[in-house]
């Protein structure tokens, strides 16, 4: 994995993994899950490698997120959740600093754009967000559903299934989409720190 080869990029994940536990298991699931799906979809294999390094890194920029926002338990405030939203943009800052491919910065920048063209930060539409963006954003929501959070339950698969369904041609690409949903008929990703003595320790 290339990220562990550079060591300005372990530093960065380290520091996440102290700031916010949860954010940095959080990538770690959504490489997983991204992974296993464009194994399934048959990407090309040119794109895989930058696919998994901009997952690994899409929310670094949460690292200048305030610590009291990303530990939150309760709902956040819409001052609160305007800071949370500058992630993308701010993680696109750090990740210029560094010798990568622009899709990895870029992925950073769009994992919360929506094919309807009402994400952010900049409201891109359809084809206008990055492939690679648009195939993150598949993984990074099915996680969000699926994985802990201090916040509330988390989904079942089945559940996440349907929320996935009901976003197809809105918040999802609906090519991308269908094949996903394909993948998640056959593919079942275990929760890997779902245990409560994890969630315990994480803060």
């Amino acid at each position: 994995m290339e990220l562990w080869r550079n060591m300005d990029l372990c530093l960065l994940m380290r520091g996440l993994w102290k700031k916010d536990k949860l954010t940095f298991l959080h990538s770690y699931r959504v490489t997983k899950i991204l992974m296993s799906f464009v194994r399934f979809a048959k990407i090309e294999t040119e794109k895989i490698k930058n696919l998994e390094l901009g997952s690994l890194l899409h929310d670094i920029g949460k690292l200048k997120v305030r610590t009291e926002i990303l530990h939150k338990k309760g709902k956040l405030l819409e001052q609160e959740y305007e800071e949370m939203k500058k992630h993308p943009q701010l993680g696109a800052e750090i990740l210029e600093k560094y010798a990568l491919p622009e899709i990895v910065v870029k992925m950073a920048l769009s994992h919360h754009e929506r094919w309807d063209g009402n994400g952010y930060p900049y409201g891109l539409k359809g084809k206008e967000i990055p492939l690679e963006a648009r195939i993150l954003a598949l993984a990074d929501s099915l996680e969000a559903m699926t994985g802990i959070r201090p916040y509330r339950s988390s989904l079942s698969w089945e559940e996440a299934y349907e929320e996935i369904v009901k976003g197809k041609g809105t918040q999802f690409d609906p090519e991308l989409a269908s094949m996903f949903l394909k993948w998640m008929e056959y593919e079942q990703i275990p929760v890997e720190y779902s245990s409560s003595a994890l969630l315990e320790n994480t803060y």
